[in-house]
């Protein structure tokens, strides 16, 4: 077990790693990232199976939220309206993701803590800044434990208000992005996906009989399923309820032997294949490019503020709320 902190060039940016036998992690405090996660593969290699910012400067005006948590709402609210009450317009005349203040662009504070079988960081932030009433109370803590990165959250606010964060990490289990993720295979245990407009925002239309829905369910090669959708993945997809042991999703990636299963007590995961995101900025020693890495985003439904029959994410005033997300990390027999 280790535990490692590290400043940047910015007075108030911190890099801190974690690591035991089988895992090494880095996370950054500008917007509680995960930034790095070095995972074996078959042959026992480790390499990083995150697209990550290469440079400091990237990673401050990043915004594509590069492995950030994103909040205190996770994707777009129509018309930035919020039951009367109005948000910033941050894309068109939508609001995403926290707006410009969100917390994927405030510092955290930062406090570590080892045991005999863990190693953990936890971020704290006192968000007065995205423009939701509060304050609102968030910590994060990532565990590395054995062969697992545990994600939890939680979260309070001193007044009524809605969150619904996410973690927006993007994965290529590859290794260091030396392939694209055509060969990855991927499994989701889901009841369908939910139809969006042309804004990206849910049209209230649940697809429980869309064509990719029986491929994803029993493993599907991302290189065939873009053959059905060359536009690629951006779409919500609602999660089956599973056994505490059963995995929500699964990816794998035969050449290099790594597979990823992801628990989550979330009911859906926001799935972007990356596809189209052709970019200068540099990750892992390249430019961006299309199809490089599927983001994997746990949370409640997109815009549930208005459709109110899929549940809530409304906080009362001085609750306690939680959420957890598990990766595990394994490799195939080949």
């Amino acid at each position: 077990m280790g535990i490692k902190i590290e400043s940047g060039n910015h007075p108030l940016l911190k890099k801190i790693t974690l690591s035991n036998d089988y895992l090494t992690a880095t996370f950054v405090n500008y917007g509680a990232r995960m930034y790095e996660l070095w995972a074996p593969d078959a042959h026992f290699k480790h390499e990083n199976i995150l697209l990550t910012l290469d440079k400091e400067e990237q990673l401050l005006t990043d915004t594509s939220f590069f492995g950030a948590v994103v909040g205190p709402v996770a994707g777009r609210i129509r018309e930035g309206e919020c039951h009367n009450y109005s948000l910033e317009k941050n894309e068109k005349k939508h609001h995403i993701h926290g707006g410009s203040n969100g917390w994927s662009f405030q510092f955290w504070s930062v406090t570590t803590a080892e045991g005999k079988d863990f190693s953990r960081v936890s971020f704290s932030l006192i968000d007065t800044l995205s423009g939701y009433p509060g304050p609102i109370h968030v910590t994060v803590h990532y565990t590395l434990e054995k062969n697992q990165l545990i994600m939890e959250m939680d979260y309070w606010a001193e007044k009524q208000t809605w969150i619904n964060p996410t973690s927006h990490t993007y994965f290529n289990l590859s290794g260091n992005g030396k392939r694209k993720i055509q060969e990855h295979f991927l499994t989701v245990k889901t009841k369908g996906l939910l139809e969006l407009d042309k804004d990206k925002l849910p049209t209230g239309k649940l697809l429980t009989s869309s064509k990719i829905i029986p491929l994803l369910l029993k493993e599907v090669r991302l290189s065939d399923l873009f053959q059905i959708i060359p536009q690629g993945l951006d779409d919500p997809f609602i999660l089956k309820t599973l056994t505490k042991n059963e995995p929500n999703l699964i990816l794998s990636e035969p050449l290099s032997g790594r597979k990823l299963e992801i628990f989550t007590d979330q009911p859906s995961f926001v799935l972007f294949s990356t596809t189209g995101f052709n970019s200068p900025i540099t990750v892992t020693g390249q430019k961006m490019c299309s199809q490089l890495g599927l983001a994997i985003e746990p949370q409640h439904l997109p815009d549930i503020l208005h459709f109110p029959h899929w549940g809530t994410i409304e906080a009362l005033p001085n609750t306690r709320y939680t959420r957890k997300t598990i990766y595990q990390f394994s490799t195939l027999d080949l």
